[in-house]
């Protein structure tokens, strides 16, 4: 089964066993309840359970799940992810891609298509998600996943096609 993360639990909220979660990307913040979710620090850790309700508190996403009844169940999970079954993603458009999907790609220039590394991971940071990249050279460069940086994502070929120039102001 392949298992996708799509929040983390940051704290118990509380005394009943409520937990904060911060979402990574939109896909938490559209799942209807309830809903069959895996708790785990690893996709192959993860136990199954249901997350009952969600709710947008001023201090973020607070959640309550169904195995998770006071304070110190809340607190013995923090840390661990929140995952969905990869079949239970909502579906994309053409030309739409999950973060996860990216991993592995070949990562290649537009002017010449040659290759110049391969996607290790995506990053979420305050201010753009990235291409975590390992260069054929073996150092890093984390290259924004934007429409200045990126020309094309080619699913069926698996390669990524950068911008030459704005990969030589990364350089």
């Amino acid at each position: 089964m392949d298992l996708v993360a799509i929040a983390i639990i940051k704290r118990a909220v509380g005394l009943d066993g409520c937990c904060g979660v911060a979402p990574y990307g939109e896909t938490f913040e559209r799942l209807k309840t309830p809903v069959t979710v895996y708790i785990g620090e690893d996709e192959r850790r993860a136990r199954e359970t249901e997350l009952v309700e969600k709710t947008l508190r001023p201090q973020g996403w607070a959640v309550i799940l169904s195995d998770v009844f006071d304070r110190t169940a809340a607190e013995s999970i923090q840390g661990q992810n929140v995952y969905i079954r990869e079949d239970q993603l909502p579906k994309l458009g053409d030309g739409q891609y999950y973060h996860f999907h990216l991993k592995g790609m070949a990562v290649v220039l537009q002017s010449s298509g040659n290759k110049i590394g391969t996607v290790r991971d995506t990053v979420n940071l305050p201010s753009m998600d990235g291409l975590d990249v390992v260069l054929t050279n073996g150092h890093d460069v984390i290259i924004p996943y934007n429409d200045q940086a990126v020309v094309k994502v080619d699913g069926e070929k698996k390669t990524i096609t950068v911008s030459d120039s704005y990969l030589e102001e990364l350089l």
